[in-house]
């Protein structure tokens, strides 16, 4: 089936006006040409009292702790049922209706979980503000920062609702295609892996229950794609920050 892919975070934060502060001033010298969690790792270590690299090695924890959570809320939009496909070639009346249920539970779930990904998000950002406190950063550093967390946060959650939303439609054309092949169940025979239909007729309605369905599956996978693109060792605002590119 189709999985849901999570969207890189990035943190964005102009540092250039806390050059001429002390120890942001040295942090931003530090920061310079880091790009991988690796780098920032040895930079904490040459530095190990930089507050802004402890700030930043802090945030990228929580955001790592995020992709989980929505990983594990993303694993829950379908049943297990729908692990695999359904073989019309053998199943029966009762396994085709579990597995339309377990398809509508599916679609039910991608239409309501929304919500949820905000409220991890906003979990997130708690977390980032809290961290910035106690990294005792200034207070113009940790407004930057916050505003780049919630930019990050109004485009991720715009990205996940046009997924769940095209996940919504897909599983809506599946059920419709089984229900298709349900109602000419003993009609049909499949030789050799292909569908061999009674009539012309049934041919049409199973060729359009069959290419809605995978419209609607393309469409989730370049939405999919989309996001993946975002998925990167240090997302791109990141590396922008370090002048990394």
């Amino acid at each position: 089936m189709l999985v849901l892919l999570t969207m890189a975070a990035s943190l964005s934060v102009d540092l250039s006006k806390f050059q001429e502060r002390g120890p942001t001033r040295d942090s931003l010298a530090v920061l310079q040409g880091i790009s991988s969690p690796g780098e920032l790792e040895g930079a904490l270590k040459q530095h190990p009292s930089d507050n802004v690299l402890q700030l930043m090695a802090k945030a990228i924890k929580v955001v790592d702790n995020t992709k989980a959570a929505i990983n594990q809320l993303s694993a829950r939009i379908e049943p297990a049922g729908l692990s695999k496909d359904l073989n019309f070639g053998s199943a029966s009346l009762d396994e085709i209706g579990s597995f339309r249920r377990d398809l509508k539970t599916a679609e039910a779930n991608a239409a309501a979980f929304l919500p949820r990904y905000a409220a991890i998000l906003t979990s997130e950002q708690e977390q980032i503000k809290i961290a910035a406190v106690s990294s005792h950063v200034p207070k113009e550093l940790s407004d930057q920062l916050l505003d780049g967390v919630r930019q990050r946060h109004a485009k991720m959650l715009n990205a996940i609702s046009k997924v769940l939303t095209a996940r919504t439609d897909y599983y809506r054309a599946y059920d419709n295609y089984v229900a298709f092949l349900s109602s000419e169940l003993g009609s049909f025979k499949v030789v050799a892996g292909q569908l061999i239909l009674a009539n012309q007729g049934a041919v049409e309605r199973y060729n359009a229950a069959a290419q809605a369905m995978t419209s609607a599956g393309r469409r989730v996978n370049e939405l999919e794609t989309d996001l993946k693109k975002h998925d990167q060792s240090l997302p791109e605002e990141w590396l922008r920050l370090t002048a990394a590119k």
